[in-house]
């Protein structure tokens, strides 16, 4: 069957510029490098409610804005948001090897790396740590690493002052039902990696594809769902069934399928940048982003048009590219590099233990050869069907003609035989999870009985 995407309305040009953009990886990227991004939830120390990006000046409580500028003085680069009337708001920091952004529901995400070893990761995050805990316990505050909000609904958090946020959230109230969830009250954590050919991109675009399902299923870190607890029969009050585990997985299986889940043609024969930039220049644009003469950027609302329809007669400039691929929330996406999305927000032991596991499996050239042969007859309906298995049967689950337990067990002797001792330690804590047949959901529910 031919695979191929005929879609006369995109631009070869497009197409050419995008995937050139994707294969800037081969050269650029350094080698077998990871990089790790994390978010938080920032919230009150004393009852752990939540904290928005404003400062309520009637109560006096500090919002994530207070935080960000009294971090502001350890960073080289500030960020800011320009609104319509002019109003400029610090929205992140930058500085080698570290980048502090600010999701829409106010989460707190750090961005690290490229670097080559696991130890790196955990040298840059506890600086990060070092510097912004004294600060949260002055203003009364503290981090909080987990996939879904632990104390407020989706519904009652506010968006951050920031104009894409705002056209984005309009736009996925008519794709599905959890966009709103998905934007506001998520966190997660992405683990990128590189390649050194299309050819090695592709295979392990479609191996991390294949494992999503169980890198979900194992870093499940999400006990509340809407203040419900997972497993409540019924709906919330925001009338959404509660997942019985896996609260990430079922938001995004309900956001825009032109955007979440498996990018298109992940398994057909014909897959690779091309296709990848055809099908996100097909896509609904949203919104673009305009630059004036004085470096201030502000967004541009597109409502119905493809991104091939918004640049047509234009060229892409490197800004527009970044600004599509960005656009796209794949379980899997392509940038310059590849990025892992399945995983929930986690404590950084667990964090450093998945970047771990994720290094293992995909920088021995042998495993990598191994799990793809394994994978050629795959399809983005199989892995919606190992993610049903996995939300309702848990370890017990049948995924791909195995259950979870012997694939995880596998996956997780493949990853320890692929790292170097120093580097293998980290495996530990996501290990010992695997090995008990337990994930940090089920450690807090255990937790909850008791």
């Amino acid at each position: 069957m031919d695979d191929r995407i005929v879609d006369l309305s995109v631009d070869p040009s497009h197409v050419s510029a995008i995937s050139d953009y994707i294969a800037r990886g081969i050269d650029h990227g350094c080698g077998d490098c990871i990089g790790l991004e994390l978010e938080h939830f920032i919230v009150r120390r004393d009852d752990h409610t939540f904290v928005p990006y404003e400062d309520d000046f009637a109560s006096g409580l500090p919002g994530v804005r207070s935080v960000l500028e009294r971090l502001a003085p350890y960073y080289d680069q500030t960020i800011l948001e320009t609104q319509v009337d002019g109003t400029r708001n610090l929205i992140g920091l930058s500085r080698e090897y570290a980048s502090i952004t600010i999701e829409p529901g106010a989460q707190f995400e750090i961005s690290i790396g490229p670097v080559l070893e696991v130890g790196d990761l955990e040298i840059v995050y506890q600086r990060f740590r070092n510097e912004l805990d004294p600060l949260l316990e002055e203003l009364g505050l503290m981090l909080l690493e987990l996939g879904y909000h632990p104390s407020a609904r989706a519904g009652d958090i506010p968006l951050i002052p920031k104009n894409r946020y705002h056209f984005m959230d309009e736009h996925f109230r008519d794709t599905g039902r959890h966009g709103i969830c998905m934007m506001r009250a998520t966190a997660s954590t992405q683990v990128s990696i590189d390649y050194d050919s299309e050819e090695d991109a592709v295979r392990k675009f479609r191996i991390a594809n294949a494992l999503t399902p169980l890198f979900a299923f194992i870093t499940d870190n999400s006990p509340v769902f809407e203040l419900a607890p997972v497993g409540s029969e019924g709906l919330t009050t925001s009338g959404l069934a509660v997942p019985a585990r896996m609260v990430r997985t079922a938001i995004w299986n309900d956001v825009d399928p032109a955007r979440s889940l498996t990018a298109p043609h992940t398994f057909g024969a014909c897959f690779g940048f091309d296709s990848y930039a055809h099908a996100v220049l097909s896509a609904p644009g949203i919104f673009t982003v305009e630059e004036n003469n004085l470096g201030e950027k502000r967004s541009i609302q597109q409502k119905g048009k493809s991104f091939a329809e918004i640049f047509a007669g234009c060229e892409l400039d490197r800004a527009s590219i970044e600004h599509i691929l960005s656009l796209f929330f794949f379980d899997v996406r392509f940038k310059t590099y590849i990025e892992i999305r399945a995983a929930d927000s986690l404590p950084i032991a667990y964090a450093l233990s998945f970047a771990a596991f994720i290094k293992g499996l995909f920088y021995n050239t042998g495993t990598v050869a191994d799990l793809s042969s394994r994978f050629e007859c795959l399809s983005a309906e199989d892995i919606a069907s190992a993610k049903r298995e996995l939300c309702a049967r848990g370890f017990a689950a049948e995924v791909y003609g195995r259950t979870a337990v012997e694939w995880l067990d596998e996956l997780l002797g493949l990853s320890l035989r692929s790292l170097p001792p120093l580097e293998s330690r980290y495996l530990d804590p996501l290990g010992e999870l695997i090995t008990s047949r337990m994930t940090l959901l089920d450690k807090k529910l255990e937790e909850v009985s008791e």
